[in-house]
């Protein structure tokens, strides 16, 4: 079955933990999608050498019965979104539960825009603006970005804080690039499966003459995804904006969502866009920063850079002190035992979030933790309440979300790649 021919859903990129919970699946519906899931690969992917040697080592791990003893369907999806990683070394390709989307997920447009950006005056004409998120542009965030930018008076300096952002819309991006732009100038050429290749440009709009002329600085780090490392790329390599903070993931490649079953859902890359200087790709790569700085100390950083003209650059990224939850944490993971997750969870979680907590440690090192030393290799402290772990992995750099109660007991965990 083409995907091709069947119900195409634009649904949220950022993949949070599947539930644990038992989902009903036949082996019927499990052969038949591997089977979608190889032709796809074959006859539909957007680098065919490429897409052809994923389908013929998918093959051989399915013959060989990788996936045969898998009956719950949340199991399934985990454990194949690991090998199609590892296959692929792309972040966006990945498998999704349609039972899984919670009905009217949507954010509501008024909820959008009112949380589109959070804006500070640092000093006389030097500002600081959140981007957490592109999101699909419309009259509404069209509106929003243009009363943010006339705000904006006199600019000297800005920090654009693209730290947390995990990625959206391309047209959201190009459209807020042509501030920085006081002539029309390519960005980069698009390619996609099966159609001709479309130039990509930024167009002036009436602040750009102003903001141009600004010294633009974006803040990175690890979690700085898709949209969000684009956006980054074409104005850093145009020698519009210095980077600073943490290197990219490298998650570029636009991406549909494709229901391809009752049940199955799948991310498909189906662009590429190149940029126009040295038609670069940033998949597997990311963004390297012109200065590096830890994501807890990336403005500060940024704020020294505009006042000073220059920073120390750092020969590695220092990571903060490891809490005791981080520490228990590591060991509970790296457990060949049950006592440590047990013992972890009676000490640091909350008595009514267990089940969760539960459920998603036991499904990493089910899955993804058997080649896991359980190495942090750096840590974000998000709020007192909140902070982000990355775990290395013999499959690549695990993040997880943890957050906390006033006791410091913890309410949830969720991961991705």
């Amino acid at each position: 079955m083409s995907k091709l021919s069947i119900k195409v859903f634009v649904l949220a990129i950022f993949a949070a933990n599947l539930a644990f919970a038992q989902v009903e699946m036949s082996e019927a519906q499990k052969n038949e999608f591997l089977n979608d899931l190889v032709l796809s690969f074959e006859n539909e992917f957007l680098w065919k050498a490429k897409g052809s040697n994923i389908a013929r080592r998918l093959k051989d791990k399915i013959d060989h019965g990788d996936y045969a003893a898998i009956s719950d369907a949340s199991l399934f999806v985990e454990t194949l979104n690991r090998d199609l990683y590892i296959l692929s070394n792309d972040l966006h390709l990945k498998i999704g539960l349609h039972q899984s989307q919670p009905t009217n997920s949507a954010k509501p447009k008024e909820f959008i825009t009112q949380s589109l950006f959070q804006k500070q005056l640092i000093t006389d004409g030097v500002y600081y603006l959140k981007f957490d998120e592109f999101p699909s542009l419309d009259s509404l965030i069209k509106k929003e970005i243009n009363e943010l930018m006339s705000s904006l008076e006199n600019p000297k300096a800005i920090v654009l804080d693209l730290r947390d952002n995990s990625g959206g819309s391309d047209e959201t991006i190009n459209y807020l690039i042509g501030y920085f732009f006081d002539e029309k100038k390519k960005l980069a050429t698009s390619y996609q499966w099966n159609a001709p290749s479309k130039e990509i440009w930024a167009s002036p709009k009436d602040q750009s003459e102003a903001l141009s002329k600004a010294k633009l600085v974006i803040l990175s780090s690890q979690s700085t995804f898709s949209a969000a490392e684009i956006f980054t790329q074409r104005l850093q390599l145009h020698g519009k904006a210095i980077v600073i903070g943490e290197p990219t993931p490298g998650a570029a490649h636009r991406t549909m969502t494709y229901l391809m079953s009752d049940i199955f859902l799948l991310h498909w890359p189906y662009e590429q866009s190149l940029h126009s200087k040295g038609e670069q790709d940033l998949e597997g790569i990311g963004i390297i920063p012109d200065y590096l700085a830890h994501y807890d100390d990336a403005k500060k950083v940024a704020i020294e850079y505009i006042q000073n003209g220059s920073t120390k650059e750092l020969d590695k990224i220092q990571l903060p002190p490891k809490t005791e939850i981080i520490k228990e944490l590591i060991e509970a993971l790296n457990a060949k035992s049950d006592e440590p997750v047990e013992s972890f969870i009676a000490n640091y979680v909350v008595l009514d979030n267990k089940g969760q907590v539960l459920g998603t440690l036991n499904k990493f090192r089910n899955i993804w933790n058997d080649k896991c030393n359980g190495k942090i290799v750096n840590i974000h402290h998000l709020s007192k309440s909140q902070f982000r772990a990355f775990i290395e992995t013999a499959y690549g750099i695990i993040q997880m979300k943890i957050t906390l109660n006033q006791e410091h007991k913890i309410k949830n965990i969720r991961y991705r790649l």
